[in-house]
Parts: C-alpha cells; structure tokens; sequence
C-alpha cells in the first residue's frame, strides 16, 4: 500500500497528546512518516512526545493558526499520501489501511473523507458534560482530521491558508473544487473526535476566523461568476 505521512497539530495537549499519538502509530497499517507541529507548548506536552521518538518528529510552527500548522507539517513530509490528526482526539486502528485502500481502488479519487464519532472526554463531571449535545453514531466528516489526500492536491489547489484556524477545510475545499479535484466521502469511520472544555472551536476567534473563510470563498466565487459572465 501506499506510503502514509501524518501531520499531528498541538498545543499545551499534555492530558491527550499521548492517546492521540499512539492511535496513530498503533494502526495497522502505520504511518510511513508522523510530524507534530507544536505551537509553542508550556504545559509538558514536549516532554511527552521525547518518549514517542524516533517514531515521529517534533517541529516548531512557523506559520500561523491550525491551517498554517497543518501546512508546516505538509512540508515536512516526503509521503504521496498525507493525512491529519489534532492531538486531542483518537484514530480508529483500521483507519489508515481503509482509506489508502479506498484510494487505490479509485485512483480518479483526490483525497478521500471519513467519517466522525464523537464522544465525550473522560474527565468531563456530569454537569460539565451536560453542557453538550453530542451526535450519536458515526457522522459525515468535514475538516482536516477525517482525510486522506494525495500530495499533488496541493500543488493544484495550493497550500492552506496562512492565519485560519477554523474553516480552514471548507476554504482549501472550494479551491480543490475549482481545479476540478474529487474529494470523496467513505464509510469508513476516520475519527473519534475528543469533545471538551477546550475545543478550539468553542472560542470567540474560532467563530472570527471562520467567518473570514466563508467571506474569502464567497469573495472568489462572485470573481469567478464575473469572468464567466465576461
């Protein structure tokens, strides 16, 4: 099968990091290559990723926000087949051997997206808990950590957007759409997703940022509607 390289995105994760790495490097058909792109942790989070080396290489963020995290770690790679894992949440063991799967047997296929469970954190007391409402059974995927892409996809549609950190999926998926690239949904199930006190998207400049993805698609779309119309 084809190789895998695996970009992890972290920051201050010391009560997750170390479940979410081994997930990855646990599969059973395992990453040819893992990069954890750290922002800048404080918490013991480095101290625990020396205890996964060689295994995986740890470097500092140079770009900003999660899609400037994420596209740090894409340079860092040498793999034909990249994917992306945020260092609070679990990857299923057969994850990584179902998706390169379903590229091989689709080779019109750009990338492939799995599908999300979520769950609650461990820790969470039940009041805490309560403050969520989790969807039940495994749902479609729809950013960064649910796909499996190939390397070309970036030299198509380019790198991710510098400074996003949310949205930063849906505004790289409308470019992989106008170069006329196939991301495909799978049935195989890519993601436990973590949910917690400290999602970032629960934060104020998540929304923020979000916004400005819908505003940069919309903004590209009524250009390329124009020259259509000329």
């Amino acid at each position: 099968m084809m190789p895998v390289g695996v970009v992890i995105r972290t920051r201050n994760s010391a009560r997750y990091v170390s479940e979410s790495v081994q997930s990855v490097l646990d599969q059973t058909l395992p990453p040819t290559e893992v990069v954890v792109v750290d922002y800048a942790s404080t918490d013991g989070t480095l101290a625990l990723l020396e205890t996964f080396k060689p295994e995986i290489r740890v470097i500092p963020q140079q770009r900003k926000g999660l899609a400037g995290a994420a596209q740090d770690g894409v340079d860092a790679l040498s793999t034909p087949l990249i994917a992306f894992q945020d260092s609070d949440d679990i990857w299923p063991l057969e994850r990584t051997a179902q998706m390169v799967q379903a590229l091989e047997e689709n080779p019109q296929f750009d990338g492939v997206m799995g599908r999300v469970a979520h769950f609650i954190s461990p820790e969470l007391s039940p009041e805490e808990a309560a403050l969520f409402e989790v969807p039940e059974g495994p749902q479609p995927g729809a950013g960064l950590p649910s796909l499996l892409v190939r390397r070309d996809v970036f030299k198509k549609a380019g790198e991710l957007l510098d400074g996003l950190s949310a949205g930063e999926y849906f505004e790289w998926l409308d470019r992989i759409v106008a170069a006329g690239l196939r991301i495909e949904p799978i049935d195989a199930l890519a993601l436990h997703r973590r949910v917690h006190l400290n999602n970032f998207t629960r934060s104020a400049s998540s929304k923020q940022d979000y916004l400005r993805a819908v505003r940069t698609v919309m903004a590209r779309r009524r250009s390329r509607a124009a020259q259509r119309a000329d």
